[in-house]
């Protein structure tokens, strides 16, 4: 895996209080961020699909816990926003390098916009006001999201993401997993699959299918094997 592989943060956050006197807005008091315009940028792009992909998740199987977890990556995600604008603006020299900037400055602005929809996707979420229909048309799309409860005869058992090589082998990426109350978002390659462990992944139909059966321990071999 590692396709979303993103930087450590530490999530200790602080009221602050404006100048009019307005309080209760929490603010990071301490996170991770790339050191460079370039890291930032694909720092936010993978954030920001991450979050389309729990929100889906989120909606689908009325998870708050992953709704939640949308909305902490939000509040992340404009915090590599605010640093990229300042790295970006500092790194112009002059009107010709201001002028390129400016379109990776309207590309953040639009994985922000992105980012912002899986908020409300989430908040949703929270809020149960949900539709129906919604969870309809994200199951008729082309690639879905599906739930993967992993037997203990699965071959999958005991191995890390990096060694299952899902993506390749399945065609599913994995994007959570549900450890008996714990939940393990965006696994990185290190991640070990366990015994009754559930798996969210997004794939084709035939793709999860596939996959649901090598969890259930009815295929016993992999295709790399």
């Amino acid at each position: 895996m590692g396709e979303f592989k993103r930087l450590r943060r530490k999530i200790n956050k602080k009221t602050v209080k404006f100048k009019d006197g307005e309080a209760g807005v929490e603010e990071w008091d301490e996170v991770e961020v790339p050191r460079n315009v370039k890291d930032i940028f694909v720092e936010m792009k993978n954030t920001a699909e991450l979050m389309v992909d729990l929100a889906y998740s989120a909606v689908l199987f009325r998870e708050k816990e992953m709704a939640e977890e949308v909305l902490e990556l939000e509040e992340y995600l404009d915090i590599l926003n605010y640093n990229l604008t300042v790295r970006a603006v500092l790194a112009a020299r002059n009107m010709k390098e201001a002028e390129q900037i400016t379109s990776i400055l309207q590309m953040a602005r639009s994985i922000d916009d992105i980012s912002n929809a899986a908020g409300d996707l989430a908040k949703m979420v929270l809020e149960e006001k949900l539709h129906p229909l919604i969870t309809e048309v994200i199951m008729e799309s082309e690639e879905t999201i599906g739930k993967v409860v992993v037997s203990p005869e699965s071959i999958l058992v005991g191995k890390t993401l990096e060694e299952l090589d899902l993506a390749t082998n399945t065609g599913v990426r994995i994007i959570a997993i549900r450890r008996g109350k714990r939940w393990i978002f965006d696994p990185d390659e290190d991640t070990k699959v366990f015994p009754n462990d559930i798996l969210i992944g997004r794939g084709t139909r035939t793709a999860l299918d596939y996959l649901k059966e090598i969890a259930r321990g009815n295929i016993k071999v992999m295709p790399n094997e």
